[in-house]
């Protein structure tokens, strides 16, 4: 496949052989070159494909990071063209991003332990405040992301976030007025006010991304936990995830509603600091019935910062960070809860290769432990070697010999016995 490049009419020819990857709306491919880009082609290319992405080129946002020389935001950098006259727009260049992954692979403990075993608390902390720099980025551009998920944010083991997808962004184009909506949406990322609406008819403001945002930092710092994910114990079956969103019932708050409670397996909210702690309860309950309330990116930004410049290190491991208004170590306390397994091992842990197992459950059994419950032992076997298996057949083969000749012998007797009386 050819296509032109809209900066210097090159031709780039892209194939299988560099296709990095596919999805349902187009394909990436590693542009061949001494430069770090990624060429995306859509499957079936519009005119509005085309007029949104030179909105976003005529303004594209400040990068938190560049002056790290990391990319924040895969913002698309120029257009491709189809080599007709039409010169339509098949698709666009973009940086190209490596070695970085999921953030869901950071912010769930399995997988973290497993991949990533020394990304402590502190580091999901620093992800968090890169998260919320971009998308305050963003909003000073007047983009709003619309889809905001876990799917489009890849992490670097040091901490450092890129947004990936960004052309699904809604986009306002001040030279015409038009809004280029963002179609899509994750229910359990979705604020309370759009859970029912079409995403296609709806134009979304900064205050719905925020929503978005707190779910996704909630889940950062509290094991993967969603904010609203609780035990129900009233009456009737559980509610979804989605209906207790439109509810506002927020477990961690006694505002949110008498019947649910927080999941026991995850972190005490007390855990984050008392400012994080009032920011997610601004969000969730103050912004369930008022949603310009809830905190914008730039007060994320700020306040997750502050907290990890008030972190305590514990003296017994020092890969356990934890805020500093605790009395004491509230990863110590979860590893006991969790029977030993830590959720932030040590170096020495790491390498000795004893953050893969679980101290309870990986113990070896003994061996009486197959026995069923309640069943008598079997007595004690001989110590008398047994014969191998060869010598066993031919003893059986000489019994039986043995057995036929004596039958033989014994009928014969019979018949001599039985003729003699009839003479």
């Amino acid at each position: 496949m050819q296509l032109l490049r809209s900066s210097n009419r090159q031709i780039l020819n892209l194939s299988e052989d560099n296709e990095l990857g596919l999805g349902g709306e187009a394909r990436i491919y590693l542009l061949p070159g001494p430069n770090a880009l990624a060429a995306k082609v859509y499957h079936r290319p519009t005119l509005e494909h085309g007029a949104k992405l030179a909105a976003m080129l005529a303004n594209p946002p400040e990068d938190p990071t560049a002056g790290q020389g990391h990319t924040s935001i895969a913002w698309p950098s120029e257009l491709l063209l189809s080599r007709d006259d039409n010169q339509q727009v098949l698709g666009f260049l973009m940086p190209l991003v490596q070695g970085m992954n999921p953030i869901i692979d950071f912010y769930h403990p399995k997988t973290r332990r497993r991949e990533h075993p020394l990304f402590n608390f502190l580091y999901l902390l620093r992800t968090a405040r890169n998260l919320a720099g971009c998308v305050a980025a963003l909003h000073a551009r007047g983009y709003v992301i619309g889809d905001l998920n876990e799917s489009n944010i890849l992490v670097s083991d040091t901490a450092l976030v890129t947004w990936v997808d960004t052309d699904s962004f809604q986009v306002h184009d001040s030279a015409n007025g038009k809004t280029y909506r963002c179609r899509v949406g994750k229910p359990e990322f979705t604020p309370p006010e759009l859970q029912s609406v079409t995403f296609s008819e709806q134009d979304r403001l900064p205050q719905h991304d925020c929503f978005g945002l707190a779910v996704l930092l909630f889940q950062l710092l509290m094991e993967g936990t969603h904010p609203f994910a609780g035990r129900h114990f009233g009456p009737g079956e559980p509610p979804s995830l989605e209906q207790r969103i439109g509810a506002g019932h927020f477990p961690y708050a006694r505002a949110s509603g008498p019947t649910q409670l927080p999941m026991r397996a995850a972190p005490p909210f007390e855990s984050l600091h008392p400012a994080l702690r009032q920011l997610f309860v601004r969000c969730f309950i103050d912004g369930h019935a008022q949603p310009g309330t809830r905190p914008d990116a730039a007060t994320w930004q700020n306040t997750l910062e502050a907290a990890e410049g008030d972190l305590a290190v514990c003296s017994e491991n020092e890969q356990h960070r934890y805020s500093s208004h605790l009395a004491s170590c509230p990863w110590c306390e979860r590893q006991k809860f969790l029977r030993g397994l830590d959720p932030f091992p040590s170096r020495q842990a790491v390498q000795l290769g004893q953050h893969l197992h679980h101290p309870i459950h990986d113990r070896p059994r003994p061996a009486s432990s197959h026995r069923r419950l309640g069943a008598t032992p079997l007595a004690a076997a001989p110590t008398t070697p047994a014969a191998p298996p060869s010598a066993l057949l031919r003893w059986a083969a000489i019994a039986g010999a043995i057995g036929l000749t004596l039958l033989l012998v014994a009928f014969w007797i019979w018949t001599i016995r039985l003729t003699l009386q009839h003479r």
